[in-house]
């Protein structure tokens, strides 16, 4: 998934890795990488036989992503545990909000951990769907924030 960001999205973070942000940029918002069979033995070979449910879930959020390509699409974001709760995440994802608002379109993402929600909505994003990959399975917010004008 890193080499794919490389190739067609934006990785901002800090020089020690302490955190990373994956952005998808308009125009490949939607896109995947297709799944070769090396890269179909490598996420079973991380996942097991959970990669079916993680295949659900990457199709499910597909679906809960606003339609279009005008948008930035914070896909990934993560802190190293001993480096979490010192501003490193906020940094890193104003970063990517910075492009955004330069290329004045908004900006979405989806999170399935529900303390998020409150940080996320601290950086100017609002809850557009509330939604489960399966009628048990786990919960999603997919939010967005609109283009800032400065």
């Amino acid at each position: 998934m890193f080499n794919d960001h490389l190739r067609h999205g934006m990785v901002l973070g800090t020089p020690g890795c302490e955190v990373v942000t994956m952005w998808r940029p308009p125009g490949s918002v939607h896109d995947h990488a297709p799944l070769t069979p090396p890269a179909l033995v490598r996420f079973v070979g991380m996942l097991g036989t959970a990669v079916l449910r993680a295949e659900r879930a990457d199709r499910m959020i597909g679906r809960n992503l606003p339609k279009g390509e005008q948008q930035f699409y914070l896909r990934m974001a993560g802190v190293r545990p001993d480096r979490q709760g010192r501003g490193l995440g906020g940094l890193a994802i104003r970063a990517g909000l910075s492009e955004a608002d330069a290329a004045a379109l908004p900006a979405v993402l989806e999170t399935a951990t529900e303390s998020n929600v409150g940080l996320y909505r601290a950086l100017g994003f609002e809850v557009i769907r509330d939604w489960h990959v399966a009628r048990n399975g786990p919960r999603f917010w997919t939010m967005t924030r609109p283009v800032l004008i400065k």
